[in-house]
């Protein structure tokens, strides 16, 4: 489905040009750490996307979590370093755009 696709391999590509971001060790920071963000801007958006889309069946439902699952698999592993460290502002925006674009991508899935 949307792991397997071009336009997800082209987005990982848009997160490592990015990864420099994680490096920065500013310390005005937003209480939350990396790994949360994470979690919580893609849970936030899957469920923005079923609730666009509800007329899924259940077994697709299935597939999108398992996609999204894979996904936060796919940044924990290139920022494991990070996953424990409280998140500045510039990295929350960036994840909170990088959430976006994985929803776009299972939104052109199913248009």
């Amino acid at each position: 489905m949307v792991t397997e696709s071009q336009a997800y391999i082209e987005l990982i590509g848009y997160f490592t040009e990015n990864i420099a971001l994680f490096e920065s060790q500013d310390t005005a920071t937003t209480g939350q750490t990396i790994g949360s963000l994470i979690e919580e801007k893609i849970s936030d958006n899957v469920m923005k996307f079923f609730e666009q889309h509800p007329d899924l069946p259940q077994d697709t439902r299935l597939d999108v979590v398992r996609e999204a699952d894979a996904i936060v698999t796919d940044l924990e592993e290139f920022l494991s370093r990070r996953l424990e460290q409280e998140a500045t502002e510039p990295q929350k925006a960036f994840i909170i755009e990088f959430s976006a674009l994985i929803k776009n991508l299972f939104d052109s899935a199913f248009a």
